[in-house]
C-alpha cells in the first residue's frame, strides 16, 4: 500500500501543471544567475529574456527589489563640489536623500582640487591623484573620524626613483588605477593598479600627449613591465601579481566597482587588449581573474568617446549604465555570469531626457545622478520613472557623487 502511494504522489506531481503567469511571478524574483541556470529546465524558459511580458516583470521586480535592500542598510551618498575655490563635501542620507550635513572636509592632497574618488567601503574612502612623471599618489580617508592614510611607495618605485634617474636622461612612469577593494577573507583592503616604465637615453624637451609613443618610437627607450601592483593595508606595502588581464588606459570614475570581494573594472578596445571592450573581474582573496566581453549590441559606448558609461551594482548584480547624448537616452544592462558574454541581458531604455546636461553617477538602487541644463542637481528614480531634484545647485563641472554608508571604526587595526 506504502508505494502504491509514493507511485499515485509521483504521477501526481509530474502532471500538474503550473501556469505561466505563476512561473513567471517566481523566476522573475529569482536573482539573475540562478534565472539564467532555469533557462535550460523547459525550452520555453529559454526564451524568456526575449519575452517582452516577463522582462517588464523581471525589471520590476529587480529595481523593486534593489530599493527594498538599500532601504534596509539605509540610503546615504557623498557630494563633492567647488565651493570659493575649495572642495566642499556634503553628507546626504534618507529615502530620498532629504537631510543634508555638510562635513568639515579638507583636501587631503593639500594642493590642487583635481582627484579622483575610486571608491567607497566600510565607510573608507580612496582618493588618487595622477601626476605626470610618477606613480600617482593614492590616499585612504575616513570623512567621518577624519582618519587619512597615505599609501607608501612601492619596492620598484622606490629603485626607480634611486637608481635609473641617475643613469637616464629621462625616467616616465605610468600608472593606472584599477581597483579598491576589501579581502573579507584576511580581513584587509587592497589597492591595484597598472604600471608602466619608461626610460628615455635622451632628453625629452617636452611633455606631448601622446608621450608613450613618442618614447616608445621616437628615442628608442627601455619599458620596465608592465606589471600588476596590489597593495595591502595590513602590511602596508606592495607585492607584484603574477597575472595576465586587460587593462584600461581610461580608468575614470564609475568605470570600476567592487562587491563581495570581487574588484570589477572596464576595459576599452586599445592595441594591446584584443579582447576588445570587457569587463574585468580580479578576486582578491585567491588572485584569480575573468574577462567577459561586452557585445556592441549590447552597448557601442566604448567606441564613442562622446557617450557617458558606469559599472554599478544592481540588487546583487554587475550592471552596465550607458548615456547617448545624441538621443539622450539611458541604457541598462546586467551580467548573469562572469566570463560569459552571452549572460549580458539589456533591461531597459530611459528616455529621452533632454533636461540632462552631463550625468554624473549611478546609485546603489539604480538612481541615475545628472545636472540639468539649469545647473541643478537631479536623479532619476528607476523603480517610479520620475525626476526628483536633490536640493543643489552647482556652478562648475567638478561635481562628484559617490555611495557612502558611514562608519566611525578605524580601518587600520
Amino acid at each position: 500500500m506504502e508505494q502504491k502511494s509514493v507511485a499515485a504522489t509521483d504521477e501526481k506531481v509530474s502532471n500538474t501543471y503550473i501556469p505561466d503567469d505563476i512561473a513567471f511571478s517566481i523566476l522573475s524574483k529569482l536573482p539573475l544567475k540562478s534565472f539564467k541556470r532555469f533557462e535550460c529546465v523547459r525550452k520555453s524558459w529559454s526564451l524568456l529574456s526575449e519575452n517582452h511580458h516577463f522582462m517588464n516583470i523581471f525589471r520590476k521586480d529587480l529595481v523593486s527589489n534593489s530599493h527594498r535592500c538599500s532601504y534596509d542598510k539605509g540610503s546615504s551618498l557623498l557630494l563633492f563640489v567647488i565651493e570659493h575655490h575649495k572642495r566642499a563635501l556634503y553628507y546626504h542620507f534618507g529615502e530620498r536623500f532629504e537631510n543634508k550635513i555638510k562635513l568639515d572636509f579638507s583636501n587631503p592632497f593639500q594642493t590642487y582640487n583635481y582627484f579622483r574618488i575610486q571608491g567607497s567601503i566600510n565607510g573608507t574612502l580612496c582618493f588618487h591623484q595622477d601626476e605626470y612623471d610618477s606613480y600617482g599618489r593614492t590616499i585612504l580617508c575616513n570623512p567621518i573620524t577624519q582618519t587619512i592614510k597615505l599609501l607608501p611607495p612601492s619596492g620598484d618605485e622606490s629603485s626607480i626613483t634611486n637608481k635609473d634617474k641617475e643613469n637616464f636622461v629621462d625616467v616616465f612612469v605610468t600608472s593606472r588605477f584599477h581597483g579598491f577593494g576589501y579581502d573579507h577573507v584576511v580581513n584587509d583592503y587592497n589597492v591595484i593598479r597598472y604600471v608602466k616604465v619608461f626610460i628615455a637615453p635622451e632628453p625629452l624637451c617636452d611633455y606631448p600627449d601622446d608621450f608613450e609613443e613618442t618614447l616608445s618610437y621616437q628615442f628608442g627607450d627601455i619599458i620596465l613591465g608592465p606589471l600588476w601592483e596590489i597593495y595591502s593595508l595590513r602590511s602596508n606595502s606592495w607585492k607584484e601579481l603574477d597575472v595576465d588581464m586587460p587593462f584600461s588606459d581610461d580608468c575614470t570614475e564609475g568605470t570600476q566597482v567592487y562587491m563581495d570581494g570581487v574588484c570589477h573594472w572596464l576595459c576599452e578596445k586599445h592595441e594591446d587588449n584584443p579582447i576588445g571592450p570587457c569587463l574585468v573581474s580580479f578576486y582578491l582573496s585567491n588572485e584569480v581573474s575573468y574577462t567577459t566581453p561586452i557585445p556592441p549590441d549590447v552597448d557601442d559606448c566604448f567606441d564613442v568617446k562622446a557617450k557617458w558609461i558606469n559599472l554599478v551594482v544592481l540588487n546583487g548584480s554587475i550592471s552596465l549604465i550607458s548615456y547617448h547624448e545624441e538621443t539622450t537616452f539611458f541604457r541598462v544592462s546586467i551580467l548573469g555570469q562572469l566570463g560569459f558574454k552571452e549572460s549580458w541581458i539589456k533591461l531597459f531604455m530611459v528616455g529621452p531626457l533632454p533636461c540632462v546636461e552631463r550625468p554624473i553617477r549611478v546609485g546603489t538602487k539604480g538612481e541615475i545622478f545628472f545636472i540639468r541644463k539649469d545647473k541643478e542637481i537631479a536623479w532619476f528614480d528607476l523603480s517610479t520613472q520620475m525626476i526628483e531634484e536633490l536640493g543643489y545647485t552647482t556652478k562648475n563641472l567638478h561635481c562628484r557623487i559617490i555611495n557612502y554608508k558611514e562608519s566611525i571604526l578605524p580601518f587600520e587595526e
